[in-house]
């Protein structure tokens, strides 16, 4: 059997359950996933929850920033009171309580947007998941907290970042580079295999033709993607 390309879950199996939920990793676990894409945010009072958006308003019941929200607040929230009677009463899952269920199941890709990253590193190293752990923000002072405090965990950077492949793993311990549909081009593609780096693409949109390509042509070791079912499938018939 190939190596077969990983598919990393984008907020879980976002199109079959509540994005950032149980429901959406434990979906994505089952469908084949092999890393789970989560974002993580603070509370008011320092506890760190794996949710998208700077507010609670799209993916709750609530309204208001996760920043000036307390845990006790976020707790009592329905993350999933828009998608129906079938997840209702769901929660925002704390990044602790996530560890729990996933460590030792899943690899992680974790993105911060913005927390404390002494205290995610805390958790990680509580459970013992730095290896099975990938991480990247779109803030630099997140990137470089997380460079600092878990130096253990490996570094993505998304491509437009990324001048240099060398450079980036040489000054920031770049382990993988995750490139978008616009990005691609086999120079840019040759640089970074050759750099050392790992090769991961996101897109949020489903398109067979070009999923063949990334993972038959240019061998990309992972795809970031909502469509878990559907990518698993693919997988199964072309890299077998």
């Amino acid at each position: 059997m190939k190596n077969l390309t990983k598919i990393a879950c984008h907020r879980g199996a976002r199109l079959l359950a509540p994005e950032n939920t149980f429901p959406a990793f434990d979906a994505a676990l089952h469908h084949g996933g092999d890393v789970l894409e989560f974002d993580v945010r603070q509370s008011k009072d320092g506890v760190l929850y794996v949710i998208h958006d700077e507010t609670v308003d799209r993916t709750t019941n609530g309204t208001g920033c996760v920043a000036d929200l307390t845990a006790a607040e976020l707790n009592a929230l329905d993350a999933a009171a828009w998608s129906g009677s079938a997840w209702a009463g769901t929660r925002i899952p704390t990044l602790d309580a996530f560890l729990t269920r996933y460590a030792g199941r899943s690899e992680f890709y974790l993105e911060v947007k913005t927390a404390d990253c002494q205290a995610i590193a805390h958790l990680i190293d509580k459970h013992d998941c730095a290896a099975q752990t990938y991480t990247c923000s779109f803030d630099p002072n997140m990137r470089a907290d997380m460079l600092k405090y878990a130096p253990q965990v490996r570094q993505m950077l998304h491509c437009w970042d990324v001048e240099d492949p060398v450079e980036a793993v040489q000054s920031q311990r770049a382990a993988i580079i995750e490139f978008h549909v616009k990005h691609l081009d086999d120079k840019r593609i040759k640089a970074a295999r050759a750099a050392g780096l790992e090769l991961q693409f996101y897109s949020p949109d489903w398109n067979p033709d070009l999923m063949h390509r990334i993972m038959c042509e240019w061998r990309f070791d992972c795809v970031n993607i909502d469509h878990v079912p559907e990518t698993d499938s693919l997988r199964q018939m072309v890299q077998f």
